[in-house]
């Protein structure tokens, strides 16, 4: 039978982060003026927006979104790690236990990443709405461990695409048709995840965005 695991506002976070990510990656690749440099920094600044929301969602949303649902300890990831190898299945709806270790690595890596811009310069032409605050030296500073981060996100992205064809070759299980449709094929009694209700995720939405454009810009 086929039930709603993922509710609009995770499904829509999913995937404005892919496009947003994807432009905050190749405009770091261009000279930081121009076009590049303002397609660097309001994407940045959205994937921020969209960060902290997916945070918040965590602790208020739907069961499948909530950390406290998903996140599990050392001892149970080793564990799904082990069943994994043997191609045993994963009988609850949502993120797996190494899912979850990938979501919240990669919510952390990006909130570092987003804050570390903000306060970023190359020394010549670009630098983040809040480099003048701190020292130019320490900014600069910054600005390499954001490009280190960056080069990890990357490859996390890298892992991440990769887990997707492994899952579909050798599981038989299609990672993105819920993440699309929101909806999954599941075994028969499955309980059904209360999810999040679509206008307190657009309301916490224009909450986070209006409370971050006022107190950075």
């Amino acid at each position: 039978m086929k039930i709603k695991v993922w509710d609009g506002g995770v499904r829509l976070f999913h995937w404005t982060l892919v496009v947003l990510f994807a432009l905050s990656a190749y405009s770091a690749f261009q000279d930081k003026f121009g076009i590049y440099a303002d397609m660097h920094l309001y994407s940045g600044f959205s994937v921020l927006v969209l960060v902290v929301w997916r945070i918040l969602w965590g602790f208020i949303g739907g069961d499948t979104a909530r950390f406290s649902r998903f996140v599990k300890g050392p001892r149970a990831t080793i564990a799904y790690v082990g069943k994994a190898f043997r191609a045993a299945p994963y009988t609850r709806v949502g993120h797996n236990p190494l899912g979850a270790v990938s979501v919240v690595l990669m919510l952390g890596l990006l909130l570092a990443q987003c804050i570390l811009g903000l306060y970023g310069t190359d020394a010549m032409f670009f630098e983040g709405p809040l480099a003048r605050t701190i020292d130019s030296g320490f900014a600069e500073d910054l600005t390499e461990i954001h490009e280190w981060i960056g080069f990890t996100l990357m490859g996390l992205v890298a892992l991440h695409l990769l887990a997707i064809v492994v899952y579909a070759v050798r599981r038989r299980t299609n990672l993105i048709g819920p993440m699309v449709t929101g909806k999954k094929d599941v075994a028969p009694g499955t309980a059904v995840p209360r999810t999040g209700h679509s206008l307190l995720a657009l309301g916490l939405f224009g909450a986070v965005a209006a409370g971050l454009w006022f107190a950075i810009f």
